[in-house]
């Protein structure tokens, strides 16, 4: 009975040994202190510097996690591996804290370094994505406007019909597509400028207006919500929410 329960013990040590060889090193931000300490050499320069690094940009990072986020749980379908990518960003950060709670200032720091990098790669697969979306809002607001305008030269012809839309709408209708198309541009410009966080901001500007434009040319309150319908997530997205906290 001692020898069988002996080797019930040597097995169960056994396997406990090959899952730790298997698992290999310590779950980074983890490390014993002297693992930590060997990732952590370097000058008193690099090691302010990397201090800095990880202090100064904690709340850009942040924001732009929360921003991930949301366009991710609205628009993650869209976007190939995001939901993947966004889960490592996340478990990156805290691997970030762990290092600076730790006081180990030049793994903290170049731990962001490469997380930053990662989230403006993904930032920038869904400003991609953002851009597509604006331009076919603000076409289809370009050929709604255009169709009026002709409908309007056609009937103002004809004595005593009155016009389908008062110029007046359609003159504002201008007014708000120039300001849309305005943030458009911004939102381009920094797209190649790789501020992917604030052309986000300005895409969402634009197809507010955009949806502005094609809800005001509707005059019967169910024509106006096909429209919103049909952009009921970007409406939501546009304030920042996601989509299924704000519908439930």
């Amino acid at each position: 009975m001692l020898k069988k329960s002996f080797l019930i013990l040597s097995m169960v040590c056994l396997s406990l040994s090959v899952t730790a060889q298997e698992s290999g090193a310590p779950e980074k931000g983890k490390e014993s202190f002297e693992e930590l300490d060997k990732l952590d050499q370097g000058t008193n320069l690099e090691r302010k510097q990397y201090k800095n690094i990880s202090e100064n940009n904690k709340d850009r990072v942040i924001n732009s996690i929360k921003l991930l986020t949301i366009v991710t749980a609205n628009f993650g379908d869209e976007v190939p591996d995001s939901k993947t990518a966004l889960d490592k960003i996340k478990k990156d950060y805290k691997i970030v804290l762990r290092y600076y709670y730790r006081r180990a200032y030049i793994a903290s720091g170049k731990a962001m370094v490469i997380l930053e990098k990662d989230i403006n790669t993904l930032l920038g697969k869904f400003a991609k994505s953002y851009d597509t979306k604006t331009q076919n809002l603000l076409a289809e607001c370009a050929d709604t406007i255009t169709g009026q305008e002709q409908a309007q030269l056609v009937d103002t012809s004809t004595e005593g019909v009155k016009p389908v839309v008062p110029y007046r709408e359609i003159a504002e209708a201008q007014q708000k597509l120039r300001i849309a198309y305005g943030q458009l541009g911004l939102a381009t410009d920094m797209t190649r400028d790789d501020r992917y966080y604030d052309a986000i901001v300005h895409y969402r500007i634009a197809k507010d207006y955009g949806i502005k434009i094609l809800t005001d040319f509707k005059e019967q309150e169910a024509d106006k919500k096909v429209i919103t319908d049909k952009y009921a997530k970007d409406l939501v997205d546009n304030k920042n929410q996601i989509v299924s906290q704000n519908t439930k």
